[in-house]
């Protein structure tokens, strides 16, 4: 075994001492879809020293910001939305896994339970709930190679992504991670179209990548937005490389046994929450309105 796998099991074995199945989070409300200065170096008791960053995340360059009505249009959340319930079921969310890793950036996968379901809306706008703070910055990683949405979410065009540096040992990380328009929050899109995907997540510059993106700094956080689970093989072997993983359920869509072997899949230890999302409004009605 190689010292980067010794370190990367290390890491995982502390980390996953110390993880619980979180309550389910009801998103079903959600709307339709750098100067580095004064860096300290903090140690986990994992052994993995870190970079705490506070002071470079507030002055990182997050490029051209959207104002609030392009990312309404967009359908992802932000701090000044009139229906603030929508923005705070997130920030609950995120506090929820700040308190079951306490003390710890993470990398966190969000996966759906069914084929037809798309969960990267919700990957997205958790990512953003972490950039709300100003002392924590996010990274989008598109991992979903067969089908990636995250370009077309964001309204971005990118070019070089994660297969492109996972096939290409000249390419430099920074390359591929690009600027969203979102303050504190990057995306490493998913890159040129490949046939065979598994290779690259089961690669060593893979699990190097994930290691140097988590270990970098202490306050960047990393989220994967995968294909559904039980659709991919890709998706159950990026299980292995991350911290925990959240399960998107669609209202009405969803069996009891596509849950079930959803949750088999993931395996309990790293399952941390499920999110109930796409549950429909029903109507108001006025009594008057009933008994005319």
């Amino acid at each position: 075994m190689s010292k980067i796998e010794e370190a990367l099991n290390k890491a995982k074995k502390s980390r996953e001492k110390g993880l619980a199945t979180i309550k389910a989070i009801n998103t079903t409300d959600e709307i339709p879809s750098s100067v580095r200065s004064m860096v300290s170096i903090s140690s986990d008791d994992d052994g993995i020293q870190r970079e705490s960053s506070t002071k470079e995340i507030s002055l990182m360059d997050s490029g051209d910001i959207r104002d609030k009505n392009e990312l309404a249009e967009l359908k992802i959340i932000h701090s000044e939305m009139s229906d603030n319930k929508i923005a705070n079921t997130y920030r609950d969310l995120r506090t929820k896994l700040i308190q079951h890793n306490p003390g710890k950036n993470f990398i966190a996968m969000i996966t759906s339970c069914v084929p037809d379901n798309d969960s990267s809306p919700t990957t997205l706008n958790i990512a953003t709930a972490f950039s709300f703070d100003e002392s924590k910055t996010s990274l989008l990683i598109d991992c979903n190679l067969n089908n990636p949405k995250l370009d077309a979410l964001l309204n971005m065009e990118t070019d070089k992504g994660l297969t492109d540096y996972l096939e290409d040992n000249s390419i430099p990380v920074d390359t591929i991670m690009h600027k969203t328009g979102i303050k504190r929050l990057k995306t490493i899109p998913a890159g040129t179209a490949r046939e065979t995907a598994t290779e690259y997540f089961t690669s060593m510059r893979m699990r190097q990548l994930m290691s140097d993106l988590l270990t970098r700094y202490s306050d960047r956080y990393i989220f994967l937005d995968t294909a559904p689970i039980n659709e991919s093989a890709d998706t159950r072997i990026l299980v292995e490389l991350c911290d925990f993983v959240i399960l998107v359920v669609p209202y009405g869509m969803a069996t009891k046994s596509k849950i079930s072997e959803s949750v088999e899949a993931i395996g309990k230890d790293k399952l941390l929450g499920i999110v109930f999302n796409d549950k429909p409004k029903l109507p108001k009605f006025k009594l008057s309105d009933i008994f005319k």
